[in-house]
């Protein structure tokens, strides 16, 4: 048991100097316009924006883009909830400070709610393969959207990297669990729509 103790202590530090050694690469590249791009895209994400805003788009075609919109938001919630009511309550984590980044790139206002794990990873993360296993090629064109979204929590300040990768973790079991619930529609099969003959209708003297 003690044994079991100090590896699971072991692995939660070397995690942590993974994530301190990340950022502090992170904090060196030189400020400019990219900052902005990150900050921008960070909070379009926030309580999920971005992602109401794509399926806005989605539903508005017939077909797999309104399935695949619908299926997205369905992960989203899920994974939101888990999230937010379940893992930021049992894993209190504190947040980067200022001596781990510039402070020009920290959020403003910062998150108070537990670091552990991000919400926005997991909301992008449910979204996006939640669409993607309803529409893949519209799943492919979301996925960097995705990425951007997770790594700007790291850019700027409000995550560490192993919250961003739990968080993702947890999106991506969200969309495939809520698949299981909702399975994919079997094909409808083509129907003739030639027109038809009409058999001709006999006269009747009299």
């Amino acid at each position: 048991m003690g044994s079991k103790l100090r590896w699971g202590h072991w692995d939660v530090r070397n995690v942590a100097r993974l994530d301190r050694a990340i950022v502090r690469a992170v904090s060196r590249w030189p400020e400019g316009r990219h900052d902005a791009v990150w900050k921008n895209l960070s909070e379009a994400a926030t309580k999920g924006k971005l992602w109401f805003a794509v399926a806005g788009v989605c539903a508005a075609i017939p077909g797999k883009p309104r399935q695949a919109a619908i299926h997205g938001l369905l992960a989203l919630g899920v994974a939101s909830a888990v999230t937010n009511l379940g893992f930021k309550t049992l894993l209190p984590r504190t947040r980067p400070l200022p001596e781990h980044l510039p402070v020009f790139r920290f959020v403003n206002p910062q998150p108070t709610s537990s670091s552990m794990p991000s919400g926005h990873s997991a909301s992008a993360a449910a979204f996006t393969l939640g669409v993607a296993l309803v529409d893949p090629r519209l799943g492919a064109v979301l996925a960097p959207v995705a990425a951007g979204v997770a790594y700007s929590r790291v850019h700027t300040g409000a995550h560490w990297p192993s919250d961003v990768v739990l968080g993702s973790a947890i999106g991506a079991g969200a969309a495939l669990l809520t698949r299981k619930w909702w399975p994919a529609r079997p094909p409808v099969p083509d129907t003739d729509r030639s027109p038809a003959v009409a058999p001709a209708v006999a006269t009747a003297r009299g």
